[in-house]
């Protein structure tokens, strides 16, 4: 029969390319966008350090320190708190499924490398819906 397509015979079945389809291509951005969700405590920790509790973010010699009311000097704690054990589960998580995982199972990393960019658009969809709403 030779080269003949399987157009020629009849056959109405189509070729589908050999790559990965496009849905399988945005698994690491909708995994990464998921675990941005948790995300949002170390960031918003973060922020508030580096905002509304500056004079005392760094400061841990508790109520011995003139930076502030006791107020200042507490949230500061909690959000301190909140970067640092939120934010290395997050970074363990990160490592893990964005770099252990797909090397395991023998799948290419950089297309999760290039979905840790979309962690943290959760938070920042949130901080441009609370502008928005008040």
């Amino acid at each position: 029969m030779g080269d003949i397509g399987l157009a020629a015979l009849g056959s109405n079945v189509t070729l589908r390319s050999e790559g990965p389809s496009w849905w399988r291509q945005l698994v690491p951005v909708w995994v990464n966008f998921i675990i941005g969700l948790p995300a949002m405590v170390p960031f918003y920790s973060a922020w508030l350090l580096l905002t509304e509790f500056r004079s005392c973010a760094f400061n841990n010699t508790g109520f011995q320190s003139h930076c502030g009311s006791f107020d200042v000097i507490e949230g500061a704690r909690w959000a301190r708190g909140g970067v640092v054990i939120f934010g290395g589960l997050g970074v363990l998580l990160v490592v893990a499924v964005d770099v252990l995982f797909p090397a395991a199972y023998g799948r290419r990393v950089r297309p999760w490398l290039l979905g840790m960019l979309v962690i943290p658009v959760p938070y920042l969809i949130a901080i441009a819906a609370l502008a928005l709403v008040g």
